[in-house]
C-alpha cells in the first residue's frame, strides 16, 4: 500500500517536469546511432527493393500558401492525383493531368525531363553538377542509401529528438547553400519530418509524414503528407495509396 502511494504521488510529478521541459511524457529516448551505422541499416532493409508505384492524391490545397512555399515542393500540388513511380537508385516518374493536360515529369539520374505531348511540350535538362534540383526517393516519403548520393550527412546532436525516439540529420550539397533536416523515427527508419531553409537559415518549406505503412518486408513509408508554407499555415495535404514494389517497371517508362 505505501509503495503505491508512492507511485501516486510521483507520476504527477514527472508529468510536470516533463511539460516544464517542453517534453512529451509519451516519448521515449532512442539509442544514439552513427551516420554510418544508419546507412548500413537503411542498406540492409532496402536491399531487396527494386521498383515502386503508388497514387498521390492530393487531399486539400490552399493556394494563396503554396505560392509561399519552394517552388520544386509547392508545383507538386498543382497535380489532382499522380501516378508516381520510382526505380531504385535513381529514377522516378510522375504522370498525371495539369487542368486537361496529361503531363509527365521524370529524373534519371542526373536527367530531368517534362513532357506535355497534346501542347507539344517536352524540356530536358542536365543536371551533373547541382543534384540539389533533382527529386527522388526521399522526395516521395521514401528512405533508401540513394539520400547519401551527392549528399553529405550528419546526425544532429537533438535531445527532442532523442527524448520522441527520432534520428535528426543534417543534409547539405556539394553546390549550393540550401540546407535540409530530416527526422527519421529511430525504431522503423520511416521519414517523419523534412524541413528546407535557405542559405541565410530561412525555413522555406516543411513537410510533415505521417500513417506509415509497412510496405516490404521490415520497410516503412509514410503515406500521408502535410505540407507547411515558412508562416506556419498548411499549404496541403497528399496521401499515397495502391502501393506496390518489386513489379517489374521498363527502363522505357524513365526516358
Amino acid at each position: 500500500m505505501v509503495s503505491r502511494m508512492k507511485y501516486v504521488q510521483v507520476l504527477p510529478l514527472a508529468l510536470a517536469v516533463a511539460l516544464l521541459l517542453g517534453r512529451s511524457p509519451v516519448c521515449a529516448a532512442s539509442a544514439k546511432i552513427t551516420e554510418q551505422s544508419l546507412k548500413t541499416k537503411i542498406t540492409a532493409l532496402t536491399k531487396d527493393l527494386q521498383d515502386l508505384s503508388m497514387t498521390g492524391t492530393v487531399t486539400q490545397s490552399n493556394k494563396d500558401a503554396l505560392a509561399e512555399v519552394e517552388p520544386n515542393f509547392a508545383r507538386l500540388y498543382e497535380f489532382k492525383s499522380a501516378k508516381v513511380m520510382l526505380k531504385l537508385p535513381d529514377r522516378l516518374r510522375m504522370e498525371g493531368k495539369l487542368g486537361m493536360v496529361r503531363v509527365e515529369y521524370v529524373v534519371n539520374g542526373s536527367t530531368k525531363i517534362f513532357r506535355a505531348s497534346p501542347i507539344k511540350v517536352n524540356k530536358r535538362e542536365e543536371y551533373p553538377d547541382d543534384p540539389a534540383k533533382l527529386q527522388g526517393a526521399l522526395d516521395v516519403g521514401l528512405v533508401t542509401p540513394t539520400m547519401w548520393e551527392n549528399r553529405r550527412i550528419e546526425v544532429m546532436e537533438d535531445t527532442d529528438a532523442d527524448t520522441c525516439g527520432e534520428i535528426k540529420l543534417r543534409l547539405r550539397w556539394p553546390k549550393g547553400d540550401m540546407v535540409y533536416y530530416a527526422w527519421l523515427d529511430a525504431q522503423n527508419l520511416w521519414l517523419k519530418k523534412y524541413e528546407k531553409y535557405d542559405s541565410q537559415g530561412k525555413l522555406k518549406a516543411r513537410m510533415v509524414y505521417s500513417n506509415p505503412k509497412n510496405i516490404f518486408g521490415n520497410m516503412w513509408m509514410p503515406t500521408r503528407v502535410e505540407m507547411y508554407a515558412p508562416d506556419g499555415d498548411k499549404a496541403g495535404t497528399s496521401e499515397m495509396s495502391d502501393i506496390k514494389y518489386n513489379i517489374g517497371l521498363p527502363d522505357s517508362l524513365f526516358k
